[in-house]
């Protein structure tokens, strides 16, 4: 069956990119320290996999960062993969130490017990079934291996954001009905750390622990009218009329406008999880 969470980030791997990478990266890259010390007791030497590389910002944080590792970057949407196989070619020139491999989180072609470290940014919210993807996290593991992954805590920050209050009211201000985009099935955000932990100590992981924490990112005006515009919100304006999309576009630049450039820091909770397969 087709999915249409990774058909939507295949065809849109290079709006991703411009869009809405930039904003998960500088939290994403904290994961390498998460798992800092589990690396280095083995030296750097290890095979890291990653399981959803998007658009390679991670990957390319780990191999500057573990020059001596060997990784595996993989994803669901072939076009983001490319992408990432593109970035890596463009600024690692004749560097080996990658290999890609297209597939999905549940099902990776890699053998039994043939990797130290799993990690996962942003990407186990989205796969239909997060224990069979942890499942398959467990499998690829070599005994004492680690799985390590961020994703977002299911609940809103106490601190508003008045910048998607506006475009909120701005969209209402056309009195239409909102479309509803394709149906998506998918695991969901992260209750709480402990169901974190609780989760993979199920999937059959050891010394499971999770800590929650926030991203936080400063849009411009402009970037964030952009990215609504362009990227969050397209599959309503597909289904706006050319005068619906001005008269939107037109309401929501006077709303922000009016917001100071304090409003636009944007806070979201997260979780940090990580757990090791039995030796």
């Amino acid at each position: 069956m087709d999915n249409p969470i990774v058909a939507r980030y295949d065809a849109d791997a290079a709006d991703y990119a411009r869009y809405w990478a930039p904003v998960l990266e500088a939290t994403a890259r904290r994961l390498l320290d998460y798992v800092e010390v589990f690396v280095a007791r083995r030296e750097g030497r290890v095979r890291v996999l990653e399981v959803g590389s998007g658009t390679g910002a991670l990957l390319l944080a780990s191999v500057a960062r573990w020059p001596h590792a060997q990784f595996v970057a993989t994803d669901a949407a072939q076009g983001m993969l490319e992408h990432a196989r593109s970035r890596f070619d463009a600024e690692r020139p004749g560097q080996k130490q990658v290999t890609f491999v297209h597939g999905a989180a549940d099902s990776i072609a890699l053998p039994d017990a043939s990797i130290d470290l799993v990690i996962s940014t942003f990407v186990l919210q989205l796969v239909p079934d997060r224990p069979a993807a942890l499942a398959e996290a467990q499998r690829l593991l070599k005994p004492g291996g680690m799985v390590s992954y961020l994703t977002w805590l299911d609940r809103d920050s106490s601190q508003r954001f008045k910048p998607a209050e506006e475009f909120d009211e701005a969209v209402y201000d056309l009195e239409i009905e909102e479309p509803d985009g394709p149906e998506e099935v998918r695991a969901g955000d992260v209750r709480s750390a402990r169901a974190a932990a609780a989760e993979l100590r199920r999937a059959g992981f050891e010394r499971a622990s999770a800590s929650e924490d926030e991203l936080t990112y400063h849009w411009t005006r402009q970037a964030y009218l952009d990215y609504k515009l362009d990227y969050d919100e397209r599959f309503l304006m597909n289904n706006l009329s050319r005068a619906q999309r001005a008269r939107l576009e037109k309401n929501a630049r006077e709303r922000l406008a009016q917001l100071a450039p304090r409003d636009f820091k944007w806070h979201a909770p997260v979780v940090f999880a990580r757990g090791r397969k039995p030796a």
